[in-house]
C-alpha cells in the first residue's frame, strides 16, 4: 500500500509517497499541474495507491481525474489539517509529506466530495448568486450618484418602468449622467443573463421532487430550494438535524473550563452558501405567523436582531432536515411537530 500526499499550486504539484512503514518511496517537488504527468508518476508507484490533497484550487477537477483513472482519492479540510499538524518549518515537500503521513495513520480530516451533478448545480446556483450580487452593487452605485445630487425618486421601484423613465429624465451633472447610463446598461445586460440562468433553474426544479417539497415552505422559491439541495447534498450524511445546523454554521461556539462556560459567535467553518440562503429565507419567515416567526419574536428583545435571526435560521434548518429525511411537505411537517394554529396563513415573498 502506498500513501501519497499532493500539495497543490497553480503551476505545479509537490508530491510525496510513503510506504506502510512511513518511509518515503518517491518524491517530486515540481510536477506539472496536469493530469497526464501526474497519473504517469502515480502509475509507477507500488500499488494500491491512495492519494490525499487539501480542498483548495483545482482539487475537485483533480479528484475526478484520479477517481476516473482508478486511484483512491480523498480531499482534506485545510483548516483542520493545519490544527492537527503544526510545524515550525513549512515548505512544499513538508506539506506533501504531512498529508501522506496523516493519511497513512488514518488521522486525515477528510471532507465529503459531491458527485458531478451536485458540483454542476453548485456552479450554476453560485454563479447566479454572484451575478445578482454584481447587479446589486451597480444599483447601489446608481443610488449613490442620485443621493450625492439630492435627487429623490417618488416611485417605489427605481428600476421598474416608471422608475426607469424617471432615471432617464432626471437632471444630473454631465459625468454623473455618463456613469448612471453606463451602469444602467450593465444592469440590463446582467438582467438578461440572470433570466437565462433562471430558465435553467426552473427546468431543473420541475424534475426534482425534493425541490418541489421544499417550495411548500413560505419564503423558498425555485432558486432557494435548489441551492439548499445542492449545498446539503445527501441528507443521510448528517446523523441529526443538529449536525446539519453545525454544517450550516448556525451553532455557537462553546468554551468550558472548570465552573466557567462561555458561548461565542457561530462557527464559520461550515457552508457559507447554506448559511446565507437560510438567513435570506428567514428574513421572510421571521415577521410572519408561524413557528419561525414565534422563535424570532421570542428572542428579539433579549438577544437582539442578529442573534434572533440566526436562532430562527437554525430552527428552520432543523425543520428542513426533517422534511428531507421523511420526504414531507411543510404542511405535513407542521401536522407532525407543530400546532396548526401558528402556521403561516398568507402568501409570502419567496427567495429566488
Amino acid at each position: 500500500m502506498t500513501w501519497v500526499g499532493l500539495d497543490l499550486h497553480k503551476r505545479y504539484i509537490t508530491a510525496c509517497a510513503l510506504d506502510e512503514a512511513g518511509v518515503v518511496v518517491a518524491e517530486h517537488r515540481r510536477l506539472p499541474a496536469d493530469d497526464v504527468t501526474l497519473l504517469g508518476w502515480l502509475a509507477a508507484l507500488p500499488g494500491p495507491v491512495t492519494v490525499a490533497m487539501e480542498a483548495t484550487l483545482y482539487w475537485a477537477w483533480l479528484h475526478a481525474r484520479l477517481t476516473a483513472a482508478g486511484f483512491a482519492a480523498v480531499a482534506a479540510h485545510p483548516y483542520q489539517v493545519k490544527l492537527i499538524w503544526q510545524a515550525r518549518a513549512k515548505t512544499d515537500p513538508i506539506d506533501a509529506r504531512k498529508l501522506a503521513e496523516l493519511l497513512r495513520v488514518k488521522l486525515l480530516p477528510t471532507i465529503w466530495v459531491p458527485d458531478a451533478d451536485v458540483l454542476a448545480r453548485r456552479k450554476l446556483l453560485r454563479g447566479r448568486a454572484y451575478l445578482v450580487r454584481m447587479r446589486t452593487r451597480m444599483k447601489n452605485r446608481i443610488h449613490g450618484y442620485l443621493t450625492a445630487e439630492n435627487c429623490r425618486c417618488l416611485v417605489t421601484d427605481l428600476y421598474g418602468k416608471a422608475g426607469r423613465a424617471w432615471l432617464g429624465a432626471v437632471v444630473l451633472p454631465e459625468i454623473s449622467r455618463v456613469h448612471v447610463d453606463l451602469l444602467l446598461e450593465l444592469v440590463d445586460a446582467l438582467d438578461l443573463r440572470i433570466k437565462r440562468l433562471d430558465q435553467r433553474i426552473r427546468k431543473t426544479v420541475a424534475q426534482d421532487a425534493a425541490a418541489e417539497r421544499l417550495q411548500t415552505v413560505p419564503g423558498i422559491g425555485p432558486f432557494g430550494a435548489l441551492l439548499l439541495l445542492a449545498e446539503i447534498g445527501r441528507i443521510d450524511r448528517f446523523a441529526t438535524s443538529h449536525h446539519l445546523a453545525a454544517y450550516a454554521g448556525l451553532v455557537p461556539s462553546t468554551r468550558s473550563s472548570g465552573d466557567k462556560t462561555s458561548h461565542g459567535t457561530v462557527d464559520g467553518a461550515g457552508s457559507p452558501w447554506l448559511k446565507w440562503v437560510l438567513i435570506e429565507i428567514v428574513q421572510t419567515l421571521k415577521l410572519a405567523p408561524g413557528p419561525i416567526g414565534v422563535q424570532y419574536q421570542k428572542l428579539l428583545r433579549s438577544k437582539g436582531k442578529a442573534k434572533a435571526t440566526v436562532a430562527a435560521a437554525r430552527k428552520l434548518c432543523c425543520y428542513l432536515y426533517g422534511m428531507l429525511k421523511e420526504a414531507w411537505t411543510y404542511e405535513e411537517w407542521l401536522q407532525q411537530h407543530e400546532e396548526l394554529g401558528v402556521r403561516p396563513e398568507h402568501a409570502l415573498v419567496s427567495v429566488g
